[in-house]
């Protein structure tokens, strides 16, 4: 059982959900066993198995860790003290998109190791543009088509409304 929560999501093994409740695991227990626990029987368990309720990480698969080191130490560097120096002000900008099967909440993982949820499936979804600058300002834009160079010069044609100064 506890290799099964750690290995598979529930809906891998036919139950609902993407994340581990006591309820989905009791489930669990009784497709596989025909024996009902009760939740907190369920949690004496999972705490037994050296399992606690945590929220999970979403990782990207892509991120190069040294070129995130490179880019902190010293591209950000760089960045920082030319603004200082000419007075500008740095903004920071990110997509998001918003989605109709986002996993949010804990689920159940091994003592001291985060899970992870994987996802797939049919979605719908709304996306956010949003920009914040080094001194604490923030813009943002909400659209429903799909990200590309239009929506991205229409962000930044806003964005460039919002200052007095030179914009670079």
């Amino acid at each position: 059982m506890r290799q099964a929560v750690l290995d598979h999501i529930p809906c891998d093994l036919g139950l609902s959900g993407q994340l581990w409740t006591r309820g989905l695991i009791g489930e669990l227990i009784f497709k596989l066993y025909r024996v009902r626990f009760t939740e907190p029987g369920v949690g004496k368990y999972l705490k037994r198995w050296g399992l606690t309720f945590q929220r999970p990480d979403k990782r990207a698969v892509e991120q190069d860790p040294q070129a995130v080191r490179t880019w902190c130490e010293e591209t950000w560097r760089a960045i920082r003290a030319r603004a200082k120096a000419e007075g500008d002000e740095v903004l920071f900008g990110d997509q998001v998109g918003i989605r109709s099967d986002q996993v949010t909440g804990p689920t159940w993982g091994a003592k001291g190791v985060t899970p992870v949820v994987r996802r797939t499936g049919n979605r719908f979804s709304v996306n956010a543009m949003s920009a914040i600058s080094t001194r604490g300002r923030m813009h943002f834009m909400v659209f429903t088509e799909t990200f590309d160079t239009k929506v991205m010069c229409r962000f930044l044609a806003r964005l460039i409304g919002h200052f007095d100064a030179r914009v670079t």
